[in-house]
């Protein structure tokens, strides 16, 4: 099942990235297709393109909400942390309740290593949505830097109480469960 899947998803973005290109041949400034052409780019790791595209529609539609959150992820994958930062708080001037943007401020911020910032950006992206699943395992991981392996815990087990397939939160879970025994096992052997 699993391999279908990867079939599927494999043949999905170059099929979607060739009938944008037939529509925008009709109409070229069809937003709706230049952002599902800069999502085909950026899956195929087109990541430059596809934010040139976003600003494309971005001109046209300033306040739209998913070119700001698609280029800022296109802005990340380029290691452009601080652009990514500034193009995701201009979609929360737009809309202060739009809980993705808090959570992609706090990746982004996290890969700056500011931790603490993070953190104060998933908490307010589980405030407007409590099912958040992603929000409580992006704030596990920041947790799990800040050396605050209990707290982690907390947010990988309410990852997946909210997503019970979300095995990347299984699997950091059970990397803190490990890191602890390695921790009793060396101050059990500082004592003897």
């Amino acid at each position: 099942m699993r391999e279908q899947a990867k079939k599927i998803n494999n043949n999905l973005y170059p099929d979607l990235l060739a009938y944008s290109d037939q529509e925008l041949i009709k109409t070229p400034q069809n937003s709706y297709m230049l952002l599902a052409k800069s999502y085909a780019l950026s899956e195929g790791k087109k990541f430059l393109e596809a934010k040139e595209l976003c600003e494309k529609v971005q001109r046209e539609e300033p306040q739209n909400l998913h070119t700001l959150y698609r280029k800022s992820y296109s802005l990340y994958n380029l290691t452009q942390y601080s652009e990514a930062i500034q193009c995701i708080e201009l979609a929360l001037k737009y809309n202060p309740q739009y809980s993705i943007g808090y959570m992609t401020k706090g990746v982004a911020l996290d890969a700056l290593n500011k931790y603490n910032e993070a953190i104060v950006c998933y908490d307010k992206a589980i405030q407007i949505d409590p099912n958040f699943a992603k929000a409580y395992y992006n704030k596990g991981a920041a947790l799990k830097r800040l050396n605050k392996y209990n707290e982690a815990i907390v947010c990988y087990d309410k990852a997946i109480q909210i997503d019970p397939n979300y095995a990347i939160a299984y699997y950091n879970k059970g990397l803190e469960f490990q890191d602890f025994i390695r921790k009793c096992i060396k101050e059990t052997q500082q004592i003897q």
